[in-house]
């Protein structure tokens, strides 16, 4: 039988808290002379004002974003409505060159990949830690040179292998001058809690720094995306979140969490307890101090007044990953904000039908 009166504990000990540190606040500010709580409370608050790096201007930010979805707009006017979640890697291998062009003679808005690094430091676009799910093979990407990786297949699972036979793993390098080429918008999105790759971003706005108006670079991780931003503050930043991140491999609605990462009890209540913090964070202190221009959040943590709270801190709010044509159609026509998708089938449907 299950014990339901247990989930009231944690409601209990936060009642306790409020209860005991308000009143032992009201006592220290009428009894003290000057309540350590004023001082601690200002020094913080000063604290996160140096450490803040800016947002770029607003009209920066729109170079690359476009005008926010919700505000009225002319046909002249670009929107960002749609962003291909790998490259749409439902219609070709993802985060590879092939299925880039495609996203561009599609004529789509914007395209996302994924960085990481080979062994021996090379800024690669691919997603998983392994080969295992793309080609095949127990290879670890990390533990791997380029050379090595250079000419494996990543199509062979896919659904369209026949249409993109031998296709390759590309560099950042070659993913950046191509979708340069193209005009394409793009989003830069790190995957490893790298101190490396702040260099390697930084390095290549540097190199290409028509980057500025045309990539956001976004990260699971807030130190990578301050680090890189503390660098160049001209850089539009964007933070990916989800719930549960840190103790569950997966959220989905209705389903739920997804399965523990670990079993050890303290290890598991540990990473619990590091998701409450970030969630807590996020939207009240990470945000300035990383300067964000937008935040892609998981479609299933998303609501109107959740856009409505981040839109008051000025930053956007794009949901991933949105794949049935009824959730798009429900954000694009009635939340009005943009999204990552792994197909662009459709896309004219969704956007241009009648409300």
């Amino acid at each position: 039988m299950k014990l339901n009166f247990l989930n009231l504990i944690p409601s209990a000990i936060t009642i306790i808290y409020v209860t005991y540190g308000s009143w032992f606040l009201i006592k220290e500010i009428f009894c003290s002379i000057l309540p350590f709580t004023v001082i601690f409370t200002a020094a913080i608050v000063c604290l996160l004002v140096v450490l803040r790096v800016p947002p770029p201007e607003p009209s920066a930010v729109e170079a690359v974003l476009g005008k926010d979805p919700h505000l009225e707009t002319t046909s002249n006017d670009y929107v960002m409505k749609t962003v291909a979640h790998r490259g749409a890697g439902l219609d070709a291998p993802e985060n590879s060159l092939a299925a880039f062009k495609l996203c561009n003679q599609k004529g789509c808005d914007a395209i996302e990949f994924d960085v990481c690094l080979t062994k021996d430091g090379v800024p690669i676009v691919f997603h998983d830690n392994t080969l295992e799910r793309m080609a095949n093979s127990n290879l670890i990407v990390g533990d791997t040179t380029w050379e090595d990786l250079a000419n494996i297949d990543i199509s062979v699972n896919h659904s369209q292998k026949e249409r993109f036979v031998n296709t390759k793993i590309p560099t950042l390098e070659q993913t950046v001058q191509q979708l340069l080429t193209d005009g394409q918008r793009m989003f830069i999105d790190i995957k490893d809690n790298n101190y490396k790759m702040v260099g390697v971003i930084q390095e290549l706005f540097k190199k290409y720094p028509e980057l500025v108006s045309r990539a956001v670079v976004t990260s699971f991780f807030p130190n990578i995306i301050y680090w890189i931003r503390r660098g160049n503050p001209e850089i539009v930043g964007s933070l990916s979140y989800r719930p549960y991140a840190f103790s569950r491999d997966s959220f989905k609605y209705p389903e739920g969490k997804g399965n523990k990462r670990t079993e050890a009890v303290f290890k598991y209540y540990l990473l619990c307890s590091l998701d409450a913090l970030l969630a807590w964070a996020v939207p009240r202190i990470i945000y300035y101090i990383l300067g964000l221009s937008t935040i892609l959040l998981h479609k299933d943590a998303i609501s109107g007044e959740v856009i409505l709270d981040w839109r008051d801190k000025g930053v956007r709010v794009i949901a991933w990953s949105v794949n049935s044509p009824i959730e798009k159609q429900h954000l694009a026509r009635n939340l009005k904000i943009s999204y990552l998708t792994d197909t662009l089938t459709g896309e004219t449907t969704v956007h241009n039908a009648p409300s």
